[in-house]
């Protein structure tokens, strides 16, 4: 199977781009809340870049974040929500609202390598 690796690298430039896209959109969140488990690393440093909390739970103005728009089934609960993913696929049936790269291949994350 072919497959996309992400390095730490592209991780934190994928950060950047979705940061970017956050505050160009002017959109005011009450804190992160990351999808367990692949969008619990990408929560955790857009929580620490935007100043804001790390959610548990979900509040009014969450912005909910996950690795990948695959399927998109993942997604689909938290549609009322702002959605950001480091990686979208065209067959997602949500497409996030903030998203860096886009692949049809599957992708293998730096927290999910081995040595």
């Amino acid at each position: 199977m072919i497959q996309e690796i992400m390095d730490w690298k592209k991780f934190e430039q994928g950060v950047e781009i979705i940061l970017k896209q956050i505050k160009n959109s002017n959109n005011k969140f009450s804190g992160v809340y990351g999808i367990p488990r692949g969008g619990l690393i990408l929560a955790v440093r857009l929580s620490h870049l935007l100043g804001l909390p790390l959610l548990e739970k979900l509040k009014e103005n969450s912005l909910v974040v996950d690795d990948v728009a695959d399927t998109g089934k993942t997604l689909q609960p938290f549609r009322d929500y702002k959605l950001a993913t480091l990686y979208l696929k065209e067959q997602s049936l949500v497409k996030p609202d903030f998203y860096a790269f886009t692949t049809d291949l599957w992708v293998v994350f730096p927290w999910e390598n081995s040595i």
